[in-house]
């Protein structure tokens, strides 16, 4: 009898205390430079959420969860399988944390109509340590590849899956061989020939701890396994970022098909994006939808039906920048791009040697210009902002001090038009949401996830397809969540239009519901031929809502008396409580056609293109169908160099392109003259070619 008593009193604890132990764990971070040892409950691993404020739309709870806990080093959303919907892809990382986890693949979630699966369905065949992610078609053929940024100790190389007809090959189809522990990536058609290629930020190991950036350059859809490319400094890079500091290299793109009634989500071959200019379903304007900037997807809310046409005008930055921030000892900057190719050394620093990780551009302010923000370890996450091309501050600066950032991200989470920032510590395991009031950030967090374990990788995307961005948070030991977001569109707007009648501008614009609409305040700007991106707003009038309505309202504004000009206008929702969101822009020139014209070229000095624009003018003020017109370019000594127009044109307003290469003869820097000749007309005007 008293040896079953004493039995019985042995398994009464050991049933009981599983419910209770806290287990000590010990996480490293996937670069190795951060260590977090912790105390965690089995049964608490899921994290916890504090709303600060309201204004930012993620829930208390994770609306999904994985069922596997790996140690993840970076998330990416994408279309794998080619579906019409984000899949969620996960690269894990090996360290020497404890307990250890030995399995660290690329997996991928799939999106069903959605959902995700819960277990994975794409397990890539090789383990290599992934310490970043990105979904990015290489090679042209509407397939995102995905490409993992790899790397420890002992520098596993870094590789890309490629797409095909038959899906994503398990097997790396590119194993790099720059012998680096690569902790970031970044992509970017830096050259300007039609594909994206690839940056990595480096650091070394135990043995050789500094190592240069490395770029890869995409000839055609393939890579080479050395770089083209190194940075001549030495040093440690966190993370890399391409934008464009003064609005030089921003190009216009548009894209065109049909709908299938199964496709929410349109890819984008080029990017980072600068804007979403226009998104036209079924021919009108379309307004629900989302985008990053940095992955090359646009989701839009909705899913068209077959043959319904949808049309997309977009701006990318080609040629961009690249940003890196770097740790203790080295300081963070900008490697400008001349030309299509990255200088070796940076052109900006941020004239301190703070550790510094996580690097974003976003235009926080919509001032048409990106700014940079900053986060690190130690210190507080900044944002320099930029004034016409040059940057400045900082000018915003976080409460709160990072414990080891692992990524910083942008993206407009309340659809208001003005960027958030998120931030993600490993220290903590802290998920930080900045808001954004109107191109001014709040110094704290709006919105904090704090998770079981170290947190380690974030990545805005749209699982459920409503046109809103979605939080995905991995870790170093617990399940990868997803939040969706809660937002309401307090305005459905339908369509916004401008038309031109002589000098007099008319806008139009609908609604097919309303919650809580003050009204509509009309936003303009005007751009003369040669001026930036970055011209400021004005108000120019006011029309009232219908407070909250289920009902389909339209609504009119007209602009009249305009000189001429190129003419930007916007709508500026404001709810009652004081949001506001801001709706897309549109665009009308006015251009009298009264008589002749030349204009300047711009940009003057230019290197390798400039433009020029010239006016013929109305049949009713010439009395002539139109002119036989020439525009001849010289070079200083009267020598004729090339023609670029010589054609009968009738009335209207011209532009054209002058390349430096001019039959595969590349001109001298230098003053060339342009000249404009119709009917008696004649007008010359000066140019500098600047090499």
């Amino acid at each position: 009898m008293k040896k079953i008593l004493l039995v019985l009193l042995l398994l009464y604890p050991l049933v009981l205390l599983p419910q209770k132990k806290s287990f000590t764990y010990t996480d490293i971070s996937p670069d190795g430079k951060s260590v977090s040892t912790y105390l965690l409950n089995e049964n608490s691993s899921a994290g916890k959420v504090i709303i600060l404020n309201g204004d930012i739309p993620f829930g208390v709870t994770p609306d999904w969860s994985s069922t596997l806990e790996r140690q993840i080093g970076g998330i990416a959303w994408g279309d794998y399988d080619n579906d019409g919907d984000l899949d969620l892809a996960t690269g894990c990382y090996f360290s020497q944390s404890y307990p250890p986890i030995p399995d660290y693949e690329v997996l991928i979630y799939r999106n069903d109509n959605g959902i995700l699966t819960t277990t994975p369905a794409w397990i890539s065949t090789d383990m290599r340590s992934t310490t970043d992610l990105k979904f990015a078609d290489i090679n042209g053929d509407d397939r995102p590849e995905l490409i993992a940024a790899n790397g420890d100790n002992s520098f596993a190389s870094s590789v890309i899956y490629f797409n095909g007809a038959s899906g994503l090959n398990n097997a790396p189809g590119w194993i790099s061989q720059d012998n680096n522990w690569t902790v970031g990536e970044a992509l970017c058609d830096i050259d300007d020939d039609g594909d994206l290629d690839l940056a990595f930020a480096n650091q070394g190991n135990s043995v050789t701890p500094i190592k240069p950036i490395c770029i890869f350059y995409n000839n055609g859809g393939t890579f080479p396994t050395v770089p083209n490319w190194l940075s001549a400094d030495q040093m440690i890079t966190n993370s890399v970022a391409f934008g464009d500091l003064d609005n030089q290299q921003i190009k216009y793109k548009y894209l065109e098909y049909y709908g299938d009634g199964e496709r929410s989500v349109s890819p984008i071959p080029l990017f980072p994006i600068y804007s979403i200019d226009t998104v036209l379903v079924d021919d009108q304007p379309y307004y629900a939808y989302c985008y990053d900037p940095i992955s090359g997807w646009l989701s839009l809310g909705t899913k068209p039906q077959s043959g319904i046409t949808i049309k997309i005008s977009y701006r990318y930055i080609a040629k961009g920048d690249l940003g890196a921030s770097k740790w203790v000892n080295y300081e963070s900057g900008i490697y400008f791009n001349n030309n299509g190719v990255i200088n070796t050394m940076p052109g900006w620093t941020v004239g301190n040697t703070l550790s510094q990780k996580g690097i974003v551009w976003a235009d926080f302010d919509r001032d048409g210009y990106q700014d940079l923000a900053i986060s690190g370890s130690g210190t507080q996450t900044v944002i320099y902002k930029n004034v016409n091309g040059v940057l400045t501050g900082p000018v915003w600066t976080s409460n709160s001090v990072n414990t080891s950032t692992q990524e910083l991200i942008s993206g407009d989470v309340d659809g208001d038009g003005f960027p958030e920032l998120a931030v993600v510590h490993f220290g903590g395991g802290r998920v930080e949401i900045f808001k954004n009031r109107n191109g001014i950030l709040d110094t704290d967090p709006s919105w904090l996830y704090i998770a079981g374990s170290s947190a380690t990788a974030i990545a805005f995307g749209d699982l459920n397809g409503d046109g809103a961005l979605d939080l995905a948070v991995g870790t170093a030991r617990s399940p990868v969540v997803v939040f969706l977001n809660q937002n309401p569109i307090p305005v459905e707007l339908t369509s916004f239009t401008a038309s031109l009648d002589g000098n007099n501008v008319q806008l139009n614009w609908s609604t097919a519901s309303e919650i809580n609409n003050l009204g509509f305040e009309i936003e303009k700007k005007v751009l003369s031929f040669g001026e930036g991106l970055g011209e400021a707003w004005n108000s120019i009038g006011f029309v009232a809502g219908y407070g909250t309505s289920t009902e389909k309202h339209t609504y009119s504004f007209n602009d009249n008396g305009l000189a001429d000009g190129n003419y930007f206008y916007r709508l500026k929702q404001i709810d009652t409580d004081g949001k506001i969101k801001y709706s897309e822009t549109v665009e009308v020139e006015v251009v009298s056609l009264f008589g002749f014209s030349l204009e300047q070229n711009y940009p003057n000095p230019f290197n390798p293109v400039t433009k020029i624009r010239f006016i013929i003018p109305n049949v009713t003020l010439s009395e002539v169908e139109g002119y036989f017109v020439t525009l001849k370019v010289y070079d200083i000594l009267g020598n004729e160099i090339t023609t670029l127009v010589n054609e009968e044109k009738p009335a209207g307003k011209y532009e054209v392109d002058f390349q430096s290469t001019v039959n595969n003869h590349q001109l001298t820097s230098g003053i060339y003259f342009y000249k404009l000749q119709a009917g008696t007309f004649v007008e010359t005007k000066k140019m500098i070619l600047l090499r």
